[in-house]
């Protein structure tokens, strides 16, 4: 049986490789080399595969934004019914509340990806490439969270009084936040205490839906 790879399969192996040597020895300290060695194969693979380490770290950005996605969409996956601004509040604490389980599970990880745009940022005075690496991790994940608003807001027939990519991106800043300041003091009480506070302001900024929805603000509880 051929266990020959096809290049998308080895892309994905490499990638995988260089997340774990990043989350060991920090992003800056990889090298091509070091995937190379990582992954069982020859520098001369990592080349074909990846033009250079920026063309590497573009595609590993993309593979942990992903990750985010997949939680998200998880915790989409929500009980519907129920409508009004209420009900909007408590899926909102259970969607985040599903994708902090992820990150408290996932410590290297959350710490990887504010060390690849801190790379990016860092390295993009000197090559304006590197800095696009750190723009299309904040619009990819913008949309991953503009489409975690939009589903519930679908769900619980109400709207939002903002533009969807202002609300989106004010809510990314403030899981930015509280994930870099989990990560500082791992208090986990205080987290799940300012996500249910995230919840309560987010769900400050919907109105129920004009034409529908019962405007009632009751929830499930």
């Amino acid at each position: 049986m051929s266990t020959r790879l096809s290049v998308e399969q080895r892309r994905a192996q490499l990638i995988g490789a260089a997340i774990g040597l990043a989350e060991s020895k920090g992003v800056s300290a990889v090298t091509t080399r070091d995937v190379a060695r990582a992954a069982g194969v020859s520098l001369g693979v990592v080349h074909y595969c990846f033009e250079n380490k920026d063309a590497m770290m573009t595609e590993l950005v993309k593979a942990l934004s992903m990750e985010l996605r997949d939680s998200a969409d998880q915790a989409t996956e929500l009980r519907a019914g129920v409508t009004g601004v209420g009900a909007l509040e408590d899926l909102l604490r259970i969607a985040l509340a599903a994708l902090w389980h992820d990150v408290e599970a996932s410590r290297d990880r959350q710490l990887l990806t504010y060390e690849t745009t801190t790379y990016a940022l860092r390295e993009g005075g000197q090559t304006p490439g590197k800095l696009r690496i750190a723009r299309e991790q904040y619009e990819f994940n913008d949309d991953t969270m503009a489409d975690l608003l939009e589903k519930l807001r679908m769900a619980t027939d109400t709207e939002w009084t903002l533009p969807l990519a202002s609300l989106s991106r004010l809510s990314l800043a403030m899981l930015d936040g509280l994930v870099l300041r989990w990560l500082v003091d791992e208090d986990n009480q205080a987290a799940h205490d300012q996500l249910d506070r995230m919840a309560s302001i987010v769900a400050g900024l919907a109105a129920p839906a004009r034409g529908g929805g019962t405007g009632n603000g009751n929830g499930w509880r």
